[in-house]
């Protein structure tokens, strides 16, 4: 994997934090409670076209108090709050095809999909599985044309299961039971291929699979053993594919052969870095020069960038303490080559070449209203 000038995707950046950094929300409870500690676990980005540059510019960010909120990613904006379910959501995603679809799996066996020009009161579609089953759902995704679905359940009477279904159909229309012996964390759809899906579980292992085989058994192409818990699960832009663990391992997996090709421990990412500490692994994502980059992260609070590939990696900078607690995720947006880092002090921030960002708003660096220091647990809240 050639390195295609991957430096030059954030060497604008100001590392001194004064120019290039953060634009950030002052982000208020979101209870009558002020004491409630707020984490965000997840950001999404719509990443499909529309006409509409607005909503084609909307990020999706699960907050550890069961709600989803809506953000514009230029100004940073709370615009929506989807508080519609009662069970703890799992996942949130945008579909590929609408920036108004916004989808969420739950522990109460149920994907549902949000319209955002509704009032949010009730979802547009809800996706269940056919029986009574009352296996709780931690994972989902969707094809790159939006027509199928997937869901990965949590073990429940020493089975766990991986439902499909059909966009037109609120019942699923198959199921895999061998595939792993824990809880499934991560579905992956290829972004390209629609038959292609990756699976990662609590067990150590990750799946690659070919669902367009007339069995569970046929499916299955190869597996991975981590040897640990994966924590992180992402398609490349060839067919590899990137996984994290709990462990803080990273490995950039060859789908086509089975072979790992990448694996790397945070020692030798400490190695690359001597003026800051590598204490975790965030995640990675794929510049505008088409390569993998990761996100790692410290207990100030740093952001640090790492090239990942065959070669030894190379860190590309280090993103100031815009926050106060771990960095729990990230996106990438290619087109304003835009960094967005969601943590566990309830910040969204944005990361741009010091070019290309503006002034930040008067109140961007005020702390969240009634938050209040944690333990730095990389899990805030046990799954039930």
């Amino acid at each position: 994997m050639a390195n295609m000038n991957i430096e030059d995707v954030f060497t604008k950046m100001s590392l001194s934090g004064k120019s290039a950094v953060e634009l950030m929300e002052k982000n208020k409870t979101a209870s009558s409670n002020a004491d409630v500690d707020i984490y965000y676990l997840q950001v999404n980005q719509y990443t499909g076209t529309s006409k509409d540059s607005v909503a084609d510019g909307r990020l999706a960010i699960l907050c550890s108090t069961h709600n989803v909120r809506i953000y514009d990613s230029t100004r940073l904006v709370r615009t929506a709050t989807i508080n519609g379910s009662e069970a703890q959501v799992s996942k949130v995603r945008f579909g590929h095809n609408s920036p108004d679809l916004v989808y969420t799996c739950s522990l109460d066996s149920k994907i549902r999909s949000w319209d955002l020009r509704t009032k949010l009161e009730a979802p547009a579609s809800t996706f269940k599985a056919s029986g009574n089953t009352s296996a709780s759902f931690l994972s989902f995704d969707m094809t790159h044309n939006d027509r199928f679905l997937c869901a990965g359940t949590k073990l429940h009477k020493e089975n766990v299961y991986v439902y499909f279904w059909d966009h037109r159909q609120p019942d699923s229309v198959g199921c895999y039971e061998d595939l792993h012996s824990d809880d499934i964390t991560q579905v992956r759809f290829h972004p390209n291929k629609q038959d292609m899906l990756l699976t990662a579980s609590d067990d150590g292992l990750v799946n690659c699979l070919d669902i367009s085989q007339p069995s569970e058994e046929d499916a299955l192409l190869y597996t991975l053993d981590t040897t640990s818990t994966p924590d992180k699960l992402a398609w490349l832009e060839d067919d590899s594919a990137f996984i994290s663990t709990f462990c803080n391992t990273a490995y950039i997996w060859n789908t086509d052969t089975g072979d790992e090709s990448v694996k790397r421990n945070l020692e030798h990412f400490q190695d690359q870095v001597k003026t800051h500490r590598v204490d975790y692994l965030v995640d990675c994502f794929v510049n505008s020069c088409n390569s993998p980059t990761l996100l790692a992260g410290n207990d100030k609070c740093d952001g640090l960038l790492f090239t990942l590939s065959e070669e030894p990696s190379t860190h590309l900078g280090t993103l100031p303490s815009a926050h106060s607690e771990w960095i729990r995720a990230c996106c990438y947006n290619k087109t304003s080559q835009s960094l967005y880092t969601v943590g566990e002090d309830a910040l969204l921030c944005c990361w741009k070449p010091s070019e290309s960002v503006k002034a930040s708003p008067p109140n961007s660096r005020s702390a969240k209203a009634g938050h209040t220091k944690s333990a730095r647990d990389r899990k805030p809240y046990a799954r039930p």
